[in-house]
């Protein structure tokens, strides 16, 4: 039997926790949200989750820096950044060397190219 995949979504937009959220459990997910990335960061533990889903361009703590703070209690964890900002790769380069395997998905997306990347993203095998 096939354990459910877990998943974290953090965006300081609650309707977009709450839509994306909808969509994953739909679709066998069990999903925690947080539209607060400090309390998302004080709930994170190791090994809780196979994926990150973390908004870009929040109050308090932007994306990239809770996965940093993240990544020191679970370097393995997956991650997938959220952003309805136009970005330029180029902008981006010295965070895409770090997070390589990491993704971006640009908002708005619809439901079935968000599962497409979320199946892809926690259906692939870690080697630790």
């Amino acid at each position: 039997m096939n354990k459910m995949k877990k998943i974290m979504i953090v965006d300081d937009e609650p309707d977009i926790c709450l839509t994306l959220a909808s969509v994953l459990e739909d679709n066998e997910f069990v999903v925690d949200t947080f539209d607060d990335p400090l309390l998302a960061l004080e709930n994170f533990r190791k090994d809780s989750y196979d994926l990150l889903i973390l908004d870009i361009i929040m109050k308090k703590m932007n994306g990239f820096e809770l996965y940093r703070e993240i990544n020191k209690i679970d370097n393995k964890v997956k991650v997938c950044f959220l952003t309805a900002t136009k970005f330029n790769r180029g902008e981006f380069m010295n965070v895409l060397r770090e997070l390589k395997e990491n993704q971006f998905i640009q908002k708005p997306i619809l439901n079935q190219e968000l599962l497409k990347i979320i199946y892809e993203i926690t259906s692939s095998v870690v080697l630790k």
